[in-house]
């Protein structure tokens, strides 16, 4: 089975007002997308659509964790992630004056329509930066914590064996003129 198969709605058979579906987002999904960064995860989608005439609005909710590795200590961890997106999807041609990404324009007859990529951006733009998150409140830390001890100090024991840096000691005088 396709695993983004699931991701199809159909249009066509909803009647307007609210419409609720759960998907479960896992390493066959990261995996249909080529180049994608995460190869692993588990992350709950819960996508509402509410539809009218012309207009469907779609609020993405999502929540879980994703394989990746510490920026600290350089270990893998389950990052953990969470967001909330918006998306608007319009009935008709795209108005040239209007210039947003969080509106699509499909044709009138489009009797389905997939959320998979949606779904795939949303959830890697919810991806820190910085990826580390304090795991020091799991009940077994995935931590090196030779990698920290040495992290924490090597800047600590040079200061205190060099107190003066002949680099650093070179620029002091330079922007004294």
């Amino acid at each position: 089975m396709d695993s983004l198969q699931p991701y199809i709605l159909p249009l066509k058979g909803l009647g307007d007002g609210l419409h609720k579906f759960d998907f479960l987002i896992d390493g066959d999904f990261f995996r249909a997308f080529p180049d994608c960064p995460v190869e692993e995860g588990k992350v709950e989608l819960k996508v509402t659509m509410d539809k009218r005439p012309r207009l469907l609005v779609f609020d993405f909710s999502f929540t879980g964790w994703v394989k990746s590795t510490c920026d600290r200590c350089l270990v893998p961890i389950n990052l953990p992630i969470t967001g909330e997106n918006r998306l608007l999807v319009k009935y008709g041609e795209a108005e040239d004056t209007v210039d947003d990404e969080d509106v699509v324009y499909i044709p009138l007859e489009t009797s389905k329509w997939s959320l998979a990529q949606y779904a795939y951006e949303y959830v890697l733009l919810g991806l820190p930066i910085i990826q580390v998150y304090a795991c020091e409140e799991d009940e077994n830390p995935p931590c090196d914590f030779d990698t920290l001890d040495r992290l924490e100090g090597t800047g600590n024991d040079e200061a205190e064996e060099n107190p003066s840096n002949p680099f650093r000691d070179a620029f002091k005088d330079w922007n004294k003129e």
